[in-house]
C-alpha cells in the first residue's frame, strides 16, 4: 500500500482529524488554545504552504501539507523540486476568484485528474477543495442555492473521483444547521459514490466572509456530521486579498469550540 492509500485508511478514529493552517494555529495558540492536538495526531494535515514544517514542535506526527490555489502554481513547484522534503500531501483549492485561473474553475474534473497524478507520482497524499463558490462560474444563470447547485452539478464527485481526501467547503453555511447538515450529507455521499476509498473532511470557520457565528454553531455542525465524515479543515480566517470580507480573525471561537468538544 502506498504512502496516500496507507495515510487514507488510517483516518477513522472516535475523535475528529483536523486539518489547519499555520496561520490558524499561531492565531489558536495567541487566543489561549492548546495547539498540541493538532500537532500529535498523524491524521491531522497541517498546512504550511512551501515552509514544510518549519514552526512545528520536535516530535510532531501530523502531515506537513502544501496548499495551492491553482494547478499551474502546484505543478510548477512540484516540477522545479521546490517541495520541501518533510511535505507528505498537497492540497489543491479551485474557487471563484483571482488566485485560480479561468480554465481551471470552468474544468474541475480535469484538472482534479491532473493534479491528482501529478501528486501521486511523487507518492504524496493529494487533496482536493473545490469551493461552493464554483457555481456561480459553472451555472451563474440558476438563482437556487449554492449548496444544492454544487451537488447537482456534480463537483463534489468531480473532486473526489482521484482524490485520497475531499474536503466539503461547507463553512459558509454555518448557522443554519439543516443546511449545513444536509449539504455535508449529500456531498460526502457523492464523493464516495464516485471514489469508495476516497477520506472525506468537512469546512469549518470562525468567520465564514465575516459572518458572525458562535463555538455552539461550530459544535453542533460538528455533532450533526460526526459520523459523516472523519474530521474538519477549521478556519480562523483574517481579512486580506483571499478573503476581504473576512474582517478580524476570530480565534476565541475556535478555543471554545474545542472546548465543547472535550466534555
Amino acid at each position: 500500500m502506498g504512502l496516500a492509500l496507507a495515510a487514507a485508511a488510517g483516518l477513522a478514529a472516535a475523535d475528529p482529524h483536523w486539518m489547519v493552517a499555520i496561520s490558524a494555529i499561531q492565531r489558536f495558540q495567541e487566543a489561549g488554545g492548546s495547539t498540541e492536538p493538532f500537532f500529535a495526531d498523524p491524521g491531522n494535515f497541517i498546512m504550511s504552504g512551501m515552509k514544510g514544517a518549519e514552526g512545528f514542535p520536535a516530535g510532531y506526527r501530523a502531515m506537513p501539507t502544501a496548499s495551492f490555489r491553482s494547478y499551474a502554481d502546484l505543478k510548477k513547484a512540484i516540477e522545479s523540486g521546490r517541495l520541501p522534503k518533510e511535505v507528505k500531501a498537497v492540497l489543491w483549492d479551485p474557487e471563484s476568484w483571482q488566485f485560480t485561473p479561468p480554465e481551471e474553475q470552468h474544468d474541475i474534473a480535469r484538472f482534479d485528474k491532473l493534479a491528482a497524478d501529478l501528486v501521486h507520482s511523487r507518492g504524496l497524499i493529494f487533496i482536493a477543495t473545490p469551493a461552493t463558490d464554483l457555481t456561480r462560474v459553472l451555472s451563474p444563470q440558476v438563482k437556487s442555492n449554492r449548496y444544492d447547485e454544487f451537488v447537482r452539478l456534480g463537483i463534489a464527485r468531480d473532486a473526489a473521483r482521484y482524490a485520497d481526501i475531499y474536503e466539503i467547503q461547507a463553512q459558509g453555511s454555518l448557522g443554519n444547521l439543516a443546511l449545513y447538515t444536509r449539504f455535508v450529507k449529500a456531498a460526502a455521499a457523492q464523493a464516495r459514490a464516485a471514489n469508495p476509498k476516497v477520506t472525506v473532511f468537512a469546512g469549518l470557520s470562525t468567520n465564514p466572509s465575516g459572518k458572525h457565528v458562535t463555538p455552539k454553531d461550530l459544535f453542533d455542525a460538528v455533532r450533526a456530521t460526526r459520523g459523516v465524515v472523519a474530521g474538519y479543515w477549521l478556519n480562523i480566517p483574517g481579512g486580506g486579498p483571499a478573503c476581504p470580507r473576512c474582517g478580524v480573525a476570530q480565534p476565541q471561537v475556535a478555543v471554545e469550540m474545542m472546548k465543547l468538544l472535550k466534555r
